[in-house]
């Protein structure tokens, strides 16, 4: 019998849930259905849809633009490779962690890390400056070994410095950085339409 009331109780809780009150023009209450699905960003009252995943990633660089810039400077890097990077490696999250121990914004390994002059814990990588900036010297080492060319950077940056061969993965590791930089550069090429 106490389960029979237990699985009573869920039962009306659930379809409680799925109801709500609205205020009828007459001022009577009356009941509804809520079977509408919710879809998060957006809102009743102005209708605005979904950022998309653009939207959000554009967001996430923006905080990150300074540093980014300040440490591809510094290193001798072209900006637009080092979002490039950061986008393929990270979409602009400073918390994911790779499967391989891959930390931050750049992903980069604790080790890797290390051998460019970082003391820290594993943790501090997480911050995104010391990720960017150890990130950039790492990019760096990788643009010079690959003759400033596009691929040849990214095997390096992927796959270690010493990596002479192109492999599978960073076949399309480089191309997704290929694929972002010709978008960036076609969309800067875009001029304003004159009214």
């Amino acid at each position: 019998m106490k389960k029979l009331i237990i699985a009573a109780a869920a039962g009306l809780a659930m379809l409680a849930a799925e109801t709500e009150f609205v205020r009828a023009q007459d001022g009577s209450e009356v009941k509804t259905s809520t079977n509408t699905s919710k879809v998060p960003w957006e809102t009743r009252e102005t209708g605005l849809a979904a950022p998309t995943d653009a939207d959000k990633r554009l967001v996430r660089q923006t905080h990150y633009t300074k540093l980014i810039e300040k440490y591809a400077d510094e290193y001798d890097i072209p900006v637009e490779l080092a979002n490039a990077v950061i986008q393929v490696e990270s979409n602009y999250r400073p918390t994911v962690k790779g499967k391989a121990g891959e930390i931050g914004l750049m992903q980069l390994k604790p080790a890797t890390a290390r051998l460019m002059g970082y003391e820290g814990s594993d943790y501090g990588l997480y911050d995104p400056e010391t990720n960017i900036r150890f990130g950039m010297k790492y990019l760096a080492g990788a643009h010079e070994l690959g003759d400033g060319k596009t691929c040849g950077t990214i095997l390096r940056y992927n796959a270690g410095h010493g990596a002479k061969r192109m492999n599978p993965v960073s076949k399309r590791y480089c191309s997704r950085v290929e694929a972002i930089l010709e978008t960036k550069q076609q969309t800067a090429s875009l001029s304003p339409v004159a009214f």
